[in-house]
């Protein structure tokens, strides 16, 4: 028994010879073209393959459609587009990590840049203990984001010298850094 034999074909290829399925994939991906967002580009196809495999079940139970309408394609592409698109915020919900792991992307786009990021965080706190104590307090809560106001309040004294303090520590710390080879 040879593979065209009629008694293998399943009803999808009965249904649709392979030019018409070759020219309904190809309306099928024009339309998920369309309708697809600029963040879900690379899933076009994917959205794309689940229309059609959605239109083929349909051709399957009616059995006597054969063509589709392009108004019918769009609404189909548009309706998966959606899909997917609730899919994957349903993916970052559960994750909890979202834009998180979009910005921590970001920040660090290849192991280079990250080891030496941790090698200048390395370095700042080797600077920070060789900072005079009142300075490198200040300095300390400074980097941490505290506005000087709130320095002055943590660590108790004039905002004026607070003020002081954090940018007097900025200059050791940024001369203790080109000292080791790191420069703005």
């Amino acid at each position: 028994m040879a593979i065209g034999d009629p008694r293998f074909q399943s009803k999808q290829t009965t249904l649709l010879d392979e030019a018409a399925m070759t020219e309904l994939s190809g309306r099928v991906r024009a339309a998920v073209r369309r309708s697809c967002p600029a963040f879900l580009a690379a899933q076009a196809d994917d959205i794309a393959q689940d229309v059609l495999l959605q239109l083929l079940k349909k051709l399957e139970k009616d059995e006597v459609k054969t063509t589709f309408s392009s108004i019918y394609l769009l609404k189909a592409a548009h309706g998966m587009t959606v899909d997917e698109i609730r899919r994957r915020n349903r993916r970052r919900e559960l994750t909890g990590m979202g834009d998180v792991m979009l910005e921590e992307k970001r920040l660090a786009p290849n192991p280079e840049l990250e080891t030496m990021g941790r090698s200048l965080g390395h370095e700042i706190r080797r600077c920070l203990e060789g900072i005079i104590p009142a300075r490198r307090v200040a300095l300390t809560l400074h980097l941490l984001g505290c506005p000087v106001p709130e320095v002055a309040r943590r660590i108790g004294c004039p905002e004026k010298s607070a003020d002081n303090r954090v940018y007097r520590g900025l200059k050791n710390l940024r001369e203790c850094l080109a000292e080791k080879g790191f420069k703005p």
